[in-house]
């Protein structure tokens, strides 16, 4: 009897990370601006200025701190499956960036955590803050529209989680909070080590935001049936996310710090607008077979190069600025071509290199000095200026 053939195993995947990918550029951007550490930030002066607040509203800044523990520890549960979907698809630039994603919620979590139970001194039980619509939202539809995805990560089961999770949880509810403690602590420069940490934490969120429109334009720009469902679920989560406000002001008669709810239901409205066109212009531009942003990008990039050798080209973008930044030659001596996101993400590249080459762009670079130029969108044409 022969011994089983030996198999070598199988070679460990290595992959090519593209860093001018949205999510690379905001894993990176996440590297250099989100490490903080709630432990540092200094509490003292928030101790005292606490003691100063009124009754009521002590009630307020802790019953919006509540809300944000809550939510921001529901968010950090539920985030798992997002990243197991983002794995099976194998798509390893979300899946780096979304590991500072997680941590960035755990971040939160224990932030919010810290200012009840050191500034406010209330480590106990405090459900009694976390209204019906409140409760349905972080404690139903967010984890269940999360924990589908474990067994239906479908296109429309990725979209209606991102909605529930990135637009109304992080975009409208988030953002409505923020603006709350803004209005409450900037006056009179209350309670610095607060405001300290909810500014980091607001970057934060801004990154995860992008990423989930990001994901989301995506979605619905490759997939027709995927703007239903981002459809149902944003009319089906606007009636929540609008009760969760009221009945934060419901408690209150009146609200301390000038808050006022029509002002509050009008921002959360205008938010909510705010995400549907950028959807729907994903949406639109899909549909007409709109140019893939990141690869024009490289194709342009690979046209400059080639034009211009043997000088090197360089390209950058800051984090997720509106525009990208093609340096040709030294740093000491070098030329600069900018090109915005809007002529990248709204022509072809083939487009783009004609309207380069007519400008003669390349000539220009590699002329002696400085050159500056800017490579714009103008009613649909793209211009370059200066012009010669």
């Amino acid at each position: 009897m022969t011994a089983p053939e030996r198999r070598e195993p199988a070679p460990a995947r290595t992959g090519v990370l593209r860093h001018d990918s949205l999510p690379m550029r905001l894993y990176h951007e996440s590297k250099r601006l989100g490490a903080w550490d709630p432990r540092s930030l200094d509490l003292r002066r928030d101790v005292e200025d606490w003691a100063r607040f009124t009754v009521a509203e002590r009630d307020v800044l802790l019953r919006l701190t509540v809300l944000f523990q809550a939510a921001e520890e529901s968010m950090t549960r539920d985030l798992m499956p997002l990243v197991l979907s983002v794995a099976r698809e194998d798509r390893l630039e979300e899946m780096l960036f979304l590991t500072s994603f997680l941590a960035e919620e755990a971040k939160h979590t224990e932030f919010f955590r810290r200012v009840l139970d050191e500034v406010c001194r209330q480590s106990g039980d405090l459900q009694r803050y976390q209204t019906p619509s409140f409760r349905r939202l972080f404690a139903e539809q967010l984890p269940a529209a999360m924990q589908r995805l474990l067994t239906d990560p479908t296109p429309a089961a990725q979209a209606e989680a991102l909605v529930t999770y990135s637009l109304v949880g992080e975009g409208v509810l988030g953002d409505a909070g923020y603006h709350a403690f803004s209005s409450a602590l900037t006056a009179g420069d209350r309670m610095p080590g607060f405001r300290d940490g909810l500014a980091r934490a607001q970057a934060d969120e801004g990154r995860h935001l992008t990423y989930g429109l990001h994901v989301l334009g995506r979605l619905v720009a490759e997939d027709r049936e995927v703007w239903g469902a981002v459809s149902r679920r944003m009319e089906e989560l606007l009636p929540l996310t609008l009760g969760i406000v009221s009945e934060f002001f419901e408690a209150y008669d009146p609200m301390p710090f000038g808050l006022s709810l029509d002002d509050t239901i009008q921002d959360a409205i205008a938010r909510f607008a705010g995400r549907w066109a950028a959807l729907e212009e994903a949406r639109a531009q899909g549909q007409a077979g709109a140019p893939n942003a990141d690869r024009t990008v490289r194709e342009v990039l690979g046209w400059v190069g080639e034009q211009v050798q043997p000088v090197t080209v360089d390209m950058r973008r800051e984090g997720t600025s509106p525009v990208y930044t093609f340096r040709v030659g030294s740093a000491g001596a070098s030329s600069v071509l900018l090109i915005t996101q809007e002529v990248l993400g709204q022509h072809a590249s083939t487009d783009i290199i004609a309207a380069l080459r007519a400008h003669r762009v390349p000539e220009r670079l590699r002329s002696a000095g400085r050159t500056r130029l800017t490579c714009v969108n103008a009613r649909g044409k793209i211009i370059v200026q200066p012009p010669e």
